[in-house]
């Protein structure tokens, strides 16, 4: 039986390990780590079935073809750590960025085509219907 389809938190999990990514960069090599986080062995398919993994492996790849332009000659081992964190958070605001530009054409899409379908933005607007909590006895 092969691996639970990926929830939220294991699409979470696959792109911060991509965030933080150091060095070459292949599917048997990420997908051994993931195995390592996850509990679960994943194929390269299963990955770009999800658009926010596909986005945060294409910006990865992109990064470690580059070298990603961080060389550090200074002895520092608080400066390398520095450096480390800093690259991690961009990699993550450059993910977090292309995910939100994403969701925003998605959004647009779906505005679009519900008032083609007669929905007004009211109706968009509408709050979800609150159910009150059953008392326990």
């Amino acid at each position: 039986m092969g691996a639970p389809k990926l929830n939220d938190n294991g699409i979470e999990k696959a792109v911060r390990l991509l965030d933080g990514w150091a060095g070459k960069l292949t599917w048997d090599r990420y997908l051994a780590m993931l195995e390592v986080d996850v509990g679960h062995k994943y194929t390269k398919a299963a990955m770009l079935r999800h658009s926010r993994i596909k986005i945060a492996w294409d910006r990865a790849k992109e990064l470690s073809r580059d070298g990603d332009g961080i060389k550090t000659h200074h002895g520092a081992v608080e400066l390398e750590k520095a450096l480390e964190r800093v690259r991690l958070l961009e990699a993550r605001v450059d993910r977090l960025n292309r995910e939100n530009s994403a969701l925003l054409e998605q959004f647009v899409r779906w505005g679009h085509n519900a008032v083609r379908r007669g929905l007004t933005l009211d109706d968009l607007d509408t709050h979800l219907p609150y159910a009150k909590p059953k008392e326990i006895r």
